[in-house]
């Protein structure tokens, strides 16, 4: 399924790259030059078909240059001058928090860490989840999910997220519909509190930011009234509506039925 998301993504991209080109092509576009030190905008229109193929093509080579831009390892910004990473060199910065984060999620899971801060939590479990049993791996999958989430790391918790839908839907008695528990983890997830923003800092770190935490005082206030907000919402509207029926015991252990 996310295959086919970002091939339509790419898709989009391209259709939405040679369409605004045509455009310009045809009704002129607005290009900024440097005269005598000051930067000019004029407003100019392509007459012929030679000027408009020029046109056309030099939209395409600056399309395709940004593309390759953005997926490489490093890369001349023409607006500053300055050294950029691409995704490949996002990537690699990020290799090392996502190896120790992931690396700690594997022990706290083989040592029992999990199990255990699931039960220290159990009330506010109950509270937020009441359709979950006690010690049921959807505890600690979302715990650690909702972990990851609040120190910032969001590719480290998609892979927990996963986990985390798939053993509630084990606890679902109706496949094809999502059960409270399910809409409820959906939406505090998609609206996170954040407490520490490692990816964002890291991000702001790379473009060399000279302050890389000023946002986070604003975005501490702004993901706390998100998720509250999320919360009471669907509390509200679970008082309306009639949650799925349990799945039954021999199914909800953890693993989807078959």
């Amino acid at each position: 399924m996310l295959n086919h998301i970002w091939t339509l993504l790419v898709a989009v991209g391209i259709l939405w790259g040679v369409t605004a080109s045509l455009i310009k092509v045809q009704t002129g576009e607005s290009i900024t030059k440097t005269v005598n030190g000051k930067e000019v905008t004029e407003f100019v229109r392509y007459k012929t078909t030679e000027e408009k193929v020029k046109a056309l093509s030099e939209a395409g080579n600056k399309f395709t240059k940004e593309a390759f831009n953005s997926v490489a390892l490093e890369y001349d910004d023409p607006a500053t001058g300055k050294k950029r990473s691409g995704a490949v060199g996002i990537a690699f910065g990020f290799i090392g928090i996502m190896a120790l984060w992931l690396g700690f999620m594997r022990i706290a899971e083989a040592s029992g860490l999990i199990a255990l801060l699931a039960r220290a939590i159990s009330p506010l479990f109950r509270l937020i989840f009441p359709s979950i049993p006690r010690d049921h791996p959807a505890s600690g999958a979302i715990l650690m999910n909702f972990a990851a989430n609040m120190l910032g790391l969001d590719n480290a918790a998609t892979p927990l997220g996963i986990k985390a839908m798939k053993e509630l839907q084990s606890l679902n008695g109706q496949k094809d519909t999502a059960s409270n528990a399910m809409i409820m983890f959906i939406c505090l997830n998609v609206s996170s509190l954040v407490i520490l923003p490692a990816s964002i800092i890291g991000y702001r770190v790379q473009a060399n930011s000279q302050r890389p935490t000023d946002f986070w005082i604003p975005m501490l206030i702004a993901t706390t009234i998100g998720t509250l907000s999320a919360f009471i919402m669907c509390k509200v509207i679970e008082r309306f509506t009639k949650d799925t029926p349990p799945a039954p015991p021999e199914t909800a252990t953890g693993e989807e039925a078959a």
